[in-house]
């Protein structure tokens, strides 16, 4: 009976090891696949005009410039129509030395506000897409797991679950799941959970091109689930390799 229940505990304890090696190896490699997107943006400073369109008729037009800088991947957001949203800014940093910071410019108060965590959970300019959604994670907040393989879009895709390491009371999403195109590091598209599990949000990339040799979402979709509303992202230009002055994203430029 000894030797019995000696073996079981052996049994159980190899198990135990199993699991445990084989889920740190998936969240290897899911957080690899991620960085591996992340590492393919291009890092070259580029200017892009964008038309934000949504089912209630909202259209808005939009400039980008974005740039890699010492205060860490830089991009300035101006809203070029209608005329009541017309020049609202925003200034993103993203994995600078002082982590990330998110600023806005609201006209009509004429001045800036720093976007805190409470802001980050509002729709941007009335959209399906949040001020946290333009943000890329800090991988290092969330764990991973590989959970699936599925054709999106006609590219064969990985799933990615990632979920938040620490999720306090205000966390926006439980988790989510993530269609990356391992061969060109392009996430096809990506399903938020809210904190309670229920699907929440559903974001496509309807269309790449490829533009100065690079992957570039031309159309994405973010579908609200549960409202079933949507909001359609479409870049009308792009142009890499721009000549985008650090003057750009500076508070007075976006005073200005």
């Amino acid at each position: 009976m000894r030797r019995s229940r000696g073996w079981a505990f052996a049994v159980a304890l190899s198990v135990a090891v199993l699991w445990a090696t084989t889920a740190r190896a998936d969240d290897d490699a899911g957080r690899a696949l991620l960085k591996q997107v992340i590492d393919a943006v291009p890092k070259v400073p580029f200017i892009a005009k964008m038309i934000l369109k949504s089912q209630n008729g909202l259209v808005r037009e939009m400039t980008l410039e974005r740039k890699p800088t010492k205060e860490g991947d830089a991009t300035y957001l101006e809203v070029t129509a209608p005329d009541n949203l017309k020049d609202t800014r925003f200034l993103f940093f993203e994995r600078g030395p002082a982590g990330t910071s998110q600023y806005m410019y609201v006209p009509f108060m004429k001045r800036t506000i720093q976007i805190r965590d409470e802001a980050r959970k509002q729709p941007f300019l009335g959209s399906e897409f949040y001020v946290s959604d333009l943000i890329m994670p800090d991988l290092d907040a969330f764990k991973y797991a590989v959970v699936g393989q599925e054709t999106v879009g006609g590219r064969a895709c990985t799933l990615v679950q990632s979920e938040p390491k620490t999720p306090g009371p205000d966390e926006m999403y439980s988790r989510l799941v993530l269609a990356i195109d391992p061969k060109d590091s392009l996430i096809l598209r990506t399903q938020f959970y809210d904190p309670k599990g229920n699907l929440m949000k559903v974001w496509t990339i309807d269309k790449f091109e490829k533009v100065d040799s690079y992957w570039t979402p031309m159309q994405q979709t973010v579908a609200n689930v549960p409202e079933n509303t949507q909001s359609v992202l479409t870049l009308t230009e792009v142009k890499y390799n721009a000549n985008v002055p650090d003057l750009v994203f500076t508070k007075p430029h976006l005073e200005r």
